[in-house]
Parts: C-alpha cells; sequence; structure tokens
C-alpha cells in the first residue's frame, strides 16, 4: 500500500519535469523568431554558422535572398560565394557534373572563389573547413 505522499509525487513529478524541459513543445532550431502575428518555431538554417565565422573574421558576406542554401561574398562584384548540399558527397557530385563550375568543395559547401584575395579566401576556407568536422 503507498503512502499519500508517494502518490502525490508520482503525480507531480511529471508535471515537473514537463515545466523544466519546457513543456510548451519544442521549437525547430532551438528558439522563437518574432513575426508581425506573434512567434514561429526558428528552422535550422546551415549558412548561419559559417556566415557569423565570416563575419567574426572581418569579411562581409550575406545570406543569398534568392536562394536559401546560398551565402554571398561582398562586395558581390567578385562572384565570391557558398553553396550549401545536404553531405559532402552531394557536393562532390555537384561539381563531377560540373553544375558549379570552378568550386571548391570543402565539406558540404561549394566555394565559388570569384576574385576573392588570398588573405580573404585563407578566411573562408577556415570558416567552411571548422564547419566540415561537423559532417
Amino acid at each position: 500500500m503507498r503512502s499519500r505522499p508517494l502518490q502525490a509525487l508520482a503525480l507531480l513529478l511529471p508535471a515537473l519535469i514537463l515545466v523544466a524541459c519546457g513543456g510548451g513543445g519544442t521549437t525547430v532550431g532551438g528558439g522563437n523568431e518574432p513575426t508581425a502575428g506573434g512567434t514561429h518555431a526558428a528552422a535550422f538554417d546551415p549558412r548561419d554558422a559559417p556566415l557569423g565565422c565570416i563575419l567574426a573574421k572581418g569579411l562581409r558576406a550575406e545570406k543569398d535572398p534568392r536562394q536559401a542554401d546560398r551565402l554571398v561574398i561582398l562586395p558581390a562584384s567578385t562572384g565570391a560565394s557558398i553553396a550549401f548540399a545536404a553531405t559532402a558527397a552531394e557536393a562532390q557530385g555537384v561539381q563531377l557534373r560540373n553544375e558549379a563550375p570552378g568550386a571548391e568543395v570543402i565539406g558540404p559547401h561549394l566555394l565559388t572563389v570569384g576574385t576573392l584575395a588570398d588573405a580573404q579566401l585563407t578566411k573562408v576556407e577556415k570558416c567552411l573547413q571548422a564547419q566540415g568536422r561537423d559532417y
């Protein structure tokens, strides 16, 4: 026969776990983004980490507003960009099929060098190589 305190604890424990773990459900990407109509789950964007690294190294870059899987190294006139594939093997396939002429494959990234100076190129490559260890 259970005592009343143990029964109460058995009923409270699941509620405490839900509260402690954020019982409101999980969000994709680990956070919420504000919108005009409230908030919505933040989606994972593979461009975020490389973009942050590139900006931290003193270069300028932005997410391509026309392609959800691409970063543009600024100024855009350099022609430098980074395309994102799902896997390193997919990136290699894109390169082998010549769908990204002149692109360098670094993990799941396809880096089109354009006219970047060597010092800039080295910084971008280091950011992509750091990301590549996670794949």
